[in-house]
């Protein structure tokens, strides 16, 4: 049986103020952890057995998750001293992974895929690593594959200037590995699957292969991505869970002082409180959260500690 792996341990930098209190697979969309998307889909592939390596908030993100698992999932964690990038976090919790595939997911990717076409493929043509591709429109913003028509990866640019692409398939961090891998991987040194293993693969010319992504992904490393995500989950561009319901555009947590504002597209946690004389468009109120009195908002987040306007990718505190 294939084991599952789910990368949660990194700080979400580029999120800025957005995760001083909370980790990034923690972030809410819909209402939901960001990270639960991922445990979701790599459940339906009919994997029972997930490890998840933890480093910035690492109780946080554990107390959260292991009480929302789906049915029938064996967590397992990898707690890690430092951060051991995302090959090293592997190798840490190898004696945790079967003789059977691999499937890694980022906990900071918002995904609602099938993977089984993938495992499928991996399966089929004796794969040593298969990637999940998916087309982008800017691919200056991602790593980018290279690949000839059968899907055989060739190499790789990490985000080419505009114009310069050579591929719009953007390396989504989705990967089925053979066991293999783990012995390609040195032991206690920091090292990363795009940086320092694939080089090696393709050195060494064991078969490595691209595939593209049947279903939504989108990587919420920025605050604008992060808010976008949350509208995909608005507009039904991705599958939500049965516990969450849609209000209208919106999406309020029962126990939220909401209902009597003007919303439109927006997101309000638990407990959260919008006074009735509030004009909010795009917007998410995270769980807690206070909006001021008449407030005439878009494309803001509201959180405990501050509120914030989103501004083309950045995040401006007001």
């Amino acid at each position: 049986m294939p084991v599952g792996v789910v990368l949660a341990a990194g700080r979400g930098e580029r999120l800025g103020p957005l995760t001083r209190n909370i980790p990034k697979p923690l972030l809410p969309v819909a209402n939901q952890p960001v990270m639960s998307s991922g445990i979701a889909c790599i459940r339906k592939a009919g994997i029972a057995k997930i490890c998840i390596n933890l480093w910035y908030r690492a109780e946080q993100i554990r107390d959260t998750i292991t009480v929302m698992p789906p049915e029938d999932v064996a967590l397992h964690w990898s707690h890690e001293q430092a951060l051991l990038g995302t090959a090293g976090a592997l190798k840490a919790m190898a004696q945790e992974l079967s003789d059977d595939l691999i499937v890694v997911l980022a906990g900071d990717a918002l995904v609602d895929v099938d993977l089984t076409p993938l495992l499928a493929f991996h399966q089929a043509v004796n794969a040593f690593v298969t990637l999940a591709t998916m087309p982008v429109m800017a691919p200056e913003r991602y790593g980018v594959v290279i690949c000839t028509e059968d899907g055989r990866v060739q190499h790789f640019q990490e985000k080419p200037a505009p114009g310069a692409a050579m591929s719009h398939c953007a390396n989504t961090g989705i990967y089925i590995f053979n066991p293999g891998i783990v012995e390609l991987i040195p032991d206690t040194v920091p090292c990363d699957f795009a940086h320092d293993i694939f080089p090696r693969v393709l050195h060494e010319k064991l078969p490595f292969y691209a595939q593209p992504l049947r279903g939504y992904w989108r990587d919420i490393g920025d605050p604008s991505e992060y808010l976008l995500g949350n509208l995909d989950a608005l507009d039904g561009r991705l599958a939500l869970p049965t516990s969450v319901q849609l209000m209208g555009s919106n999406c309020i947590a029962e126990d939220a002082q909401a209902r009597n504002a003007t919303l439109h597209r927006c997101v309000v946690g638990e407990k959260a409180y919008v006074p009735s004389d509030c004009q909010l468009e795009r917007c998410l109120v995270w769980p807690e959260a206070r909006v001021p009195s008449g407030t005439v908002m878009t494309d803001c987040i509201f959180t405990t500690d501050g509120h914030y306007s989103v501004q083309q990718g950045a995040i401006v505190k007001w």
